[in-house]
């Protein structure tokens, strides 16, 4: 029997409907039901995860050191469950849980033929751990190869990758870069989780099969199909990747070049620098930035940046005078726009940029020392002075 049958089977003889959790609480299957759904089976089932309450009572109450069964009062209102430990060779491997509604008074007796299908469901999730571990084991291997090897190197991964069905084959390939803000970096069980949860939530397709692995520090995503920028940055609003933030790439053909899409996206992360790009930033959205952020940033001094900048952010109003600045150049020295987008008076304005050619020492009206400032703020913003 498939992991399915004995599924079913086991709910049969138990006369109930059940789901089988991993050992990380995540759905593996479920049995089909002859009667309506309640409503935390239908939000397990729907979300692939035991709810955090069910996990922390099934920690509770000790499931994973018991020998059989044991019955969970109700949570919040819910029907009591019957959870039992699944395991492999003595090793907890996942559970299984029903619900019992509470005018079920019978007492569920744990015999033989229900033992003897736990034990066949624990090697089945037991086989599906092992295969999963070395999918894992071997999407790092030929991720590696493919994004860091040289080019006969990238051209057999590339094969191997598409020939196992790793990943899909699609006339373009994209690399998501995910790491964190701070300069330790995010350790790297919090690195895999991401990558999991996006491995799952980010495609717009789920019969296209994307890979990931975590690489030099960095969770590493190679996408078939094009990025759902708007779901990434709510998958990182998650309160479990606070601090993270993701660079996407452009897309690149063949595979064999996905390399250079992982350039472009561990660039991108650079930017993140910039508050304003948030917690994604794709390579396709970033125009001049694409070449500033291949500057040695971490290496540059306020001394580095044109004379120009450096006095107007020295000066002791100046981080106000250059963002006015910036938002005035940004909006092609048009003063209405850049009124409203400074949510200020036009006469506010002229004020500030008066004070900015009396510190700068310059003359707006003159086109290269605009290009100067410019740039030159860009600069001081992408490599943290300012």
């Amino acid at each position: 029997m498939n992991l399915e049958e004995q599924v079913q089977a086991y709910a049969d003889r138990l006369g109930r409907p059940i789901i089988v959790f991993d050992a990380d609480f995540t759905v593996i299957a479920f049995s089909v039901h002859d009667r309506d759904v309640d409503h935390a089976r239908l939000t397990i089932i729907l979300s692939h995860k035991g709810s955090s309450r069910a996990r922390e009572s099934i920690r509770d109450y000790r499931v994973g050191q018991s020998e059989g069964p044991v019955r969970i009062p109700p949570l919040d209102g819910g029907q009591s469950r019957l959870v039992a430990p699944v395991r492999y060779e003595g090793r907890l491997v996942g559970y299984l849980s029903s619900t019992i509604p509470e005018d079920d008074d019978r007492t569920y007796a744990d015999d033989e033929e229900l033992r003897e299908r736990r034990a066949r469901i624990g090697l089945l999730l037991a086989a599906m751990a092992l295969g999963e571990r070395e999918d894992q084991d071997r999407a790092l291997r030929l991720l590696t190869a493919l994004l860091e090897g040289e080019q006969e190197q990238r051209a057999r991964a590339a094969d191997e990758l598409l020939a196992s069905g790793l990943l899909s084959p699609v006339p373009h390939y994209t690399v998501i870069s995910i790491t964190g803000r701070a300069r330790s970096g995010p350790g790297s069980a919090t690195l895999r989780l991401a990558l999991d949860r996006a491995l799952s939530t980010i495609p717009a397709f789920p019969t296209l099969r994307a890979v990931g692995a975590v690489l030099g520090g960095a969770a590493v995503l190679l996408v078939p199909y094009e990025i759902d920028t708007e779901r990434l940055a709510a998958l990182l609003a998650q309160p479990a990747f606070s601090g993270l933030r993701a660079g996407v790439g452009g897309a690149h053909t063949p595979l064999s070049h996905a390399h250079r899409s992982q350039r472009e996206a561990r660039i991108a992360l650079r930017g993140g620098a910039d508050p304003g790009h948030g917690s994604v930033i794709h390579w396709p959205d970033l125009g001049l930035d694409r070449l500033l952020l291949q500057l040695p940033l971490e290496d540059l001094g306020a001394a580095d940046l044109p004379d120009t900048v450096r006095r107007l952010l020295d000066t002791q109003s100046g981080p106000d005078l250059a963002q006015t600045l910036e938002t005035y150049l940004d909006h092609g020295c048009d003063a209405q726009r850049t009124a409203q987008a400074l949510h200020v008076h036009r006469s506010t304005l002229y004020y500030r940029l008066d004070r900015v050619r009396a510190v700068a020492k310059v003359e707006l009206s003159d086109g290269s020392l605009r290009r100067e400032l410019h740039v030159g703020l860009r600069v001081a913003t992408l490599a943290g002075l300012r």
